[in-house]
């Protein structure tokens, strides 16, 4: 469970967490970000990962719901609930469940995409912004390199944030690690909503889990 929950988080991590580059921004991700910073977002992604080491490669689909420091996931048989402080990961088919403080280090940079989400002027720097493709249509394309610096060093080469040309809907990303690595996301029925005024549904109900579960809890 822990290597897949890894896998999902850190590849969902990778989608757009890090859409907050420092210094001079394009209109498009200023607005992106703005926005994210003011709404509940939710979407729904799928995800091709090869590494540079296999010609196999890894993928994966689900949904998310993402406010301030806390976010919901559903992806690959997992569930991963977040208030921003603490995490529930939940494998409903092997009836285990894992609890974990949220800590602010570089692991946690790395597996919690609302925190970096939030987290503006202290991770990316925008390289370049202008016209490219994804999945055959004309898009919106931001090249995002990381500052690497203190607690936001990472193991990421480059990320790309493709939007539907003309808007701040994010439709995809492309993420370069320092190995070689690629993985592309796509990402569908991106929604801007509005706030939560409290985090309770960020909260996983542990009283859900009946005695068959393995809860392992690092509070």
């Amino acid at each position: 469970m822990v290597i897949m929950r890894k896998n999902i988080i850190i590849a969902f991590a990778l989608i757009f967490a890090f859409a907050s580059p420092s210094g001079a921004k394009s209109k498009t991700l200023a607005s992106f970000i703005d926005k994210v910073s003011s709404s509940l977002v939710s979407f729904e992604y799928s995800f091709t990962m090869q590494t540079s080491r296999s010609s196999a490669k890894m993928t994966g689909a689900g949904d998310v719901r993402v406010q301030d420091n806390a976010f919901v996931l559903n992806g690959n048989g997992l569930e991963v609930w977040c208030d921003g402080s603490f995490r529930w990961t939940v494998d409903r088919l092997a009836e285990e469940a894992l609890v974990e403080t949220v800590e602010e280090s570089a692991d946690v940079y790395a597996t919690n995409p609302a925190l970096m989400i939030t987290s503006v002027d202290s991770a990316f720097e925008e390289a370049s912004f202008g016209t490219s493709k994804f999945q055959g249509k004309v898009v919106d394309a931001s090249v995002l390199t990381p500052l690497n610096k203190g607690k936001y060093s990472m193991d990421i080469a480059q990320l790309k944030l493709f939007f539907k040309s003309g808007t701040t809907e994010l439709v995809g990303a492309e993420v370069k690690l320092n190995d070689g690595s690629v993985s592309e996301f796509i990402i569908k029925d991106f929604t801007f909503s509005d706030r939560m005024e409290t985090k309770e549904s960020f909260r996983f109900d542990e009283k859900t889990l009946d005695d068959s579960y393995v809860v392992t809890d690092l509070r």
